[in-house]
């Protein structure tokens, strides 16, 4: 699959460098509170966890702190991403770590061997997302999450009005950003989210929208009558 990178013309160290920037304002305790409620009641007390796009690690340091007797995997298709992540500092065992693309490898993991599949901002990016669902359903224990918080379609003016403005960077510069990530951020509708979700084999447990921007919606493997 692209990169992040590769989309919005960052370098390497400049989008890592970003993702940590802006990972305060994601991943804030209205986040936290909204995971506890819809995603950690459904957990074990020693959960198995993969984030799937990890990014620069913070998240699964965070979910080390919240749930420090979990198993946890991060997988990016990005090297700096991974060697950001594998230098930071865990409350609990660090995580098991990989550069690996998601949309075109198999995850390293069993089948059924996961309570929890997370990814945050990424299947937007794919062209064809259904594979990588596939691969998280595989993995998934029976009664497992799936936890997708990703972008939501909205229009131009309010998503120009919701980016967050660089300083040295000329205005004409940040618009021209603004205009070439609009169509990937502005993929899809939560209605579309939602189709996708159930297309997959997914139950929807609950959807809740934290920022104009983006939604989360916690979902299980939809459970086949017995016999078919």
């Amino acid at each position: 699959m692209p990169t992040q990178q590769e989309i919005s013309g960052a370098s390497d160290a400049e989008f890592v460098e970003r993702m940590v920037e802006r990972y305060p304002r994601r991943f804030n305790d209205q986040y936290w509170s909204v995971f506890r409620a819809n995603v950690g009641r459904h957990l074990p007390a020693e959960p198995a966890i993969a984030d799937l796009g990890c990014g620069p690690g913070l998240y699964l340091r965070d979910l080390s702190e919240r749930h420090p007797d979990s198993r946890l995997y991060g997988f990016d298709a990005s090297a700096a991403m991974i060697d950001h992540a594998r230098g930071l500092r865990y409350p609990a065992a660090p995580p098991t770590l990989a550069v690996q693309d998601v949309e075109k490898e198999p995850l390293p993991l069993a089948a059924g061997s996961v309570d929890l599949v997370s990814m945050a901002g990424v299947l937007h990016v794919l062209d064809d997302p259904f594979g990588v669902l596939a691969e998280a359903q595989r993995v998934l224990r029976p009664g497992g999450v799936f936890l997708l918080d990703d972008w939501v379609r909205m229009p131009l003016a309010q998503y120009v009005q919701d980016r967050p403005r660089h300083r040295g960077t000329p205005p004409d510069g940040q618009r021209a950003g603004w205009l070439r990530m609009f169509p990937f951020h502005n993929k899809y509708t939560a209605e579309d989210w939602k189709w996708l979700l159930a297309e997959a084999g997914f139950s929807l447990v609950s959807t809740v929208q934290i920022r104009p921007q983006s939604q989360i919606f916690v979902a299980v493997v939809r459970m086949l009558p017995a016999g078919t």
